[in-house]
């Protein structure tokens, strides 16, 4: 490991590895707590028990258990850790080259240490949906991670959460071509459904003699078949082949057609919406499809709302002028209250990790007239509706896990700070600690860094000189 590795490391162990302060049970006091779920709670607490919200409400309401670790920070604010809804960043690379790659998994390409999960936390971040970026076709799994722990493992919150589907096409393909590939991949699916169903019924079973070459389990569940679900089309007989005999690769675009897994589909025009929508119905997954909307795709709201999708997430682009060279004005149209008032539930986007991240583009979304609990809801719960967690997190209720950040004033104020983060109750960053920071602002320099430093004597040298001889 080089001299730059060891130094990332160590910076990202001390953000990213847990404080602890206290056991399982914790009580965080502040002078304000802002839910998202109800009114804001002056002098409030928050009880936290095994990561998971157990009571908020005043300091005169709330009876603090004897065993409870105090965080007392009376001049600060607490708020729900932000969600961020789609993010291709924080993995060793963000796309891939091939054109359908459902076999792949972002699992073994999210990087721990990466500085990106840094500045997540400095922004006060707690959850992000990791998926590959949009030069593919149909991209590998994603998943949902938290910006804490040193190991994926340490930090995932739900594995194999998504396919991103780009139907704005790839560099060097038309949309002709970009479409033909995407039908043709469930079109494909089908036929092989349709020939391993032909095959049992034959009782030709070179499938599962192909599988069992390949170490596949089959006294596991999936060594069992089960009919095919789903709203779209549907293989008959299906149960006589056991899951374990079909092709892996294959296998998570079944799990898109069953309604198993979430797909983000990338929309960079309103002609491309209209086509995901309709592959989205031919397919049956229209009720799992979120919408990754380019800035003009609003002009096709209605057909979005009717068809049912999750939500939409939008670009960094907040607000589309229409130019209209034989009229007075151009019509401006601000995307967040656009969607709000169509009631399609909607995310906002970072449009980068560090000065431009989720807050920022809410404090936009409010100068731009959009609603503040609108635009606050953008960065919070609505996310985490969107992606399907609006049950774990997003607002700060009893039942949810413990992620809230402690800020220095109002969370849309240019001049308020993220004081703490809080990740299932852990104390995951702390300002005060903060090396890097520190260095960048108060110019303070982290220790061991400096050129300047004595080397520091190796007193074993001599013992392995004297060994290699």
């Amino acid at each position: 490991m080089n001299i730059s590795s060891i130094t990332r490391l160590t910076a990202a162990l001390a953000l990213t590895s847990a404080v602890a302060f206290g056991g399982d049970s914790h009580a965080i006091k502040v002078g304000k707590v802002i839910t998202m779920a109800g009114e804001p709670i002056e002098n409030g607490i928050v009880l936290i028990e095994s990561g998971r919200i157990t009571a908020v409400g005043p300091a005169s309401e709330i009876q603090i258990p004897w065993d409870a670790e105090v965080f007392e920070a009376p001049n600060l604010v607490a708020f729900p850790g932000q969600v961020e809804a789609c993010t291709s960043q924080g993995m060793d690379r963000a796309n891939e080259s091939i054109d359908v790659a459902p076999f792949l998994n972002v699992v073994d390409s999210v990087d721990p240490v990466n500085f990106f999960y840094e500045e997540m936390l400095r922004a006060g971040i707690t959850t992000l949906n990791v998926q590959q970026g949009n030069s593919t076709v149909i991209a590998g799994r994603g998943m949902i991670v938290k910006p804490s722990g040193m190991t994926v493992a340490a930090m995932t919150v739900r594995p194999e959460a998504g396919i991103k589907i780009a139907i704005t096409p790839k560099r060097g393909k038309s949309r002709a071509v970009q479409l033909m590939i995407l039908r043709e991949a469930f079109a494909g699916l089908r036929r092989t459904l349709e020939g391993l169903v032909q095959e049992a019924n034959d009782g030709n079973d070179h499938a599962r003699r192909e599988a069992l070459a390949q170490g596949r389990d089959f006294e596991a569940e999936d060594g069992k078949g089960r009919a095919m679900t789903g709203s779209g089309w549907i293989v008959e007989g299906l149960e006589a082949v056991p899951r374990a005999s079909i092709d892996s690769k294959i296998l998570p675009l079944l799990a898109i057609v069953e309604g198993r897994i979430s797909v983000y589909m990338a929309c960079s025009t309103p002609m491309d919406v209209l086509h995901g929508l309709e592959i989205a119905k031919e397919n049956g997954f229209l009720a799992q499809t979120v919408l990754l909307l380019g800035p003009t795709c609003w002009k096709v709201s209605d057909e979005i709302k009717a068809a049912g999708v999750r939500g939409v997430i939008l670009s960094s682009t907040l607000e589309h002028t229409e130019r209209a060279p034989f009229a007075e004005e151009d019509t401006v149209t601000v995307l967040p209250t656009h969607f709000a008032e169509k009631g399609i539930p909607f995310a906002l986007a970072s449009q980068n990790s560090t000065t431009q991240s989720l807050w920022f583009q809410a404090a936009r979304c409010v100068a731009l007239g959009v609603d503040r609990e609108v635009a606050l809801a953008a960065i919070t719960s609505g996310p985490a509706e969107v992606i399907g967690l609006s049950s774990e997190v997003g607002t700060i209720e009893k039942g949810k896990h413990g992620n809230l950040v402690l800020l220095s004033g109002d969370p849309l104020s240019l001049q308020t700070q993220v004081r703490y983060v809080f990740i299932e109750g852990k104390l995951t960053y702390d300002r005060t600690t903060d090396t890097r920071l520190q260095h960048l602002m108060d110019g303070v320099q982290p220790e061991g860094t400096s050129a300047d430093e004595p080397v520091v004597e190796d007193i074993h040298e001599e013992e392995r000189t004297a060994g290699d001889k």
